[in-house]
């Protein structure tokens, strides 16, 4: 199971992506800060980071180029702003992709389906039960909430 991090100043963003990440296969962290997501991609090396755009390092630098100077992980910028300048901030920072908040896990299984077909994110397909048919048990291989 690839290991994500969710690093967001607003709680109930974070619950959301938590939950959207999870249902998609991922074990989640959370960061609240950019100092603990820090220390977080340090500590676990996540394959996966969604850094909103808000989170600036000490120094008032952005998250996103100081966390790309530390780890090679997928990075999506997340943003309520999906204005052309704050896009392209963050991809010259270092971001792979981007999100406008607020969006849902079918946008961000079509990203992270995106960012795997680049050879950004590893695939890492997990076991689960299907329920198909009523009268019979079966499992299947999924990774980002799709059967491969």
């Amino acid at each position: 199971m690839t290991a994500a991090l969710v690093a967001d100043p607003s709680a109930a963003m974070r619950l959301a992506a938590s939950q959207m990440l999870e249902s998609l296969g991922f074990r989640v962290a959370t960061a609240c800060d950019a100092a603990e997501a820090l220390a977080l991609v340090r500590e676990l090396a996540p394959g996966l980071v969604l850094a909103d755009a808000r989170l600036e390092t000490a120094d008032g630098g952005l998250a996103i180029a100081a966390i790309r100077k530390i780890s090679n992980a997928c990075l999506f910028h997340v943003s309520a702003d999906g204005g052309a300048a704050g896009v392209r901030g963050a991809m010259e920072a270092g971001a792979d992709d981007y999100l406008v908040k607020p969006y849902d896990v079918a946008l961000l299984g079509f990203k992270l389906a995106q960012a795997r077909t680049r050879g950004r994110l590893k695939l890492m397909p997990r076991l689960v039960q299907d329920n198909a048919a009523p009268e019979a048990f079966g499992w299947r291989l999924q990774a980002f909430g799709k059967a491969v």
